[in-house]
């Protein structure tokens, strides 16, 4: 799994700005969500449920992220409504401009906005984006993301999701960041049969997985592989967990 997509390319326009201490930060062995469901005796069924919500949500960012991609955004040929305060960075992005070819569609607009939050004990920038009627080829996507990233060992990158992609609507938070310096996890809240868990997804370790998930709950923890198999919005995910239930199959 490739490194999570930052905030990065951006941050050069904020120059040497001094910010106040500030609890804005997030880390990744902070607590994230709230568990108020078991996970050990997790049946076919609520793995279904948990399983079915946990990849739909993945698997469409990553859809996003692969078309719209966050560095691609910054790029001042494609710039409108510019403005640079110093403390502040923001501007508004043509679709078209960025990502228009012959062979697929790219349209809308997407206003981008910028700014360091916090400066000590670690850097915390936090990034606004408004995608206005876009579509890049296949993907459709209207509404907003917030993404506040902390600098730092063990620093998170914390997304607020409140928008309809390809005519689903999304309205959660996750959390992403990397432990043991290159592992990949991403944190979601997500409803189980009878409360919430939480769900870290992470680099599988079987062959043939595409992520392996921890389901943490009130009674522990339970580790699954999805399997690197067909996907669809409309297809359930298929794997196994350490109970010995298998899920997504027919």
């Amino acid at each position: 799994m490739a490194r999570h997509a930052t905030v990065m390319a951006m941050t050069a326009a904020l120059g040497g700005c001094s910010f106040d201490v500030s609890d804005l930060a997030s880390f990744l062995s902070d607590d994230f969500g709230s568990i108020t469901d078991n996970v050990q005796d997790l049946d076919r069924e609520g793995l279904d449920q948990v399983m079915t919500t946990l990849m739909l949500r993945f698997r469409s960012y990553l859809a996003l992220r692969e078309a719209i991609a966050l560095e691609s955004l910054p790029d001042e040929s494609c710039m409108s409504e510019r403005e640079d305060s110093g403390a502040a960075f923001f501007f508004v992005a043509d679709v078209n401009c960025l990502f228009g070819d012959f062979s697929a569609a790219a349209e809308g607009f997407i206003a981008v906005s910028q700014r360091q939050v916090a400066s000590d004990p670690v850097a915390v920038f936090k990034l606004e984006l408004d995608y206005r009627e876009v579509q890049v080829g296949d993907l459709r996507v209207s509404g907003s993301e917030k993404i506040t990233e902390t600098r730092g060992s063990d620093g998170a990158i914390v997304h607020v999701l409140d928008l309809i992609q390809d005519g689903t609507t999304f309205k959660y938070t996750f959390r992403a960041g990397l432990i043991d310096d290159d592992a990949p996890v991403i944190d979601y809240e997500i409803p189980g049969p009878d409360g919430d868990v939480l769900a870290r997804i992470t680099n599988p370790t079987s062959p043939g997985g595409f992520v392996s998930v921890f389901l943490t709950g009130l009674d522990g923890t339970l580790q699954c592989e999805v399997r690197d198999a067909l996907w669809t919005p409309d297809r359930a995910p298929r794997g196994s967990c350490e109970n010995g239930v298998v899920f997504g199959l027919p």
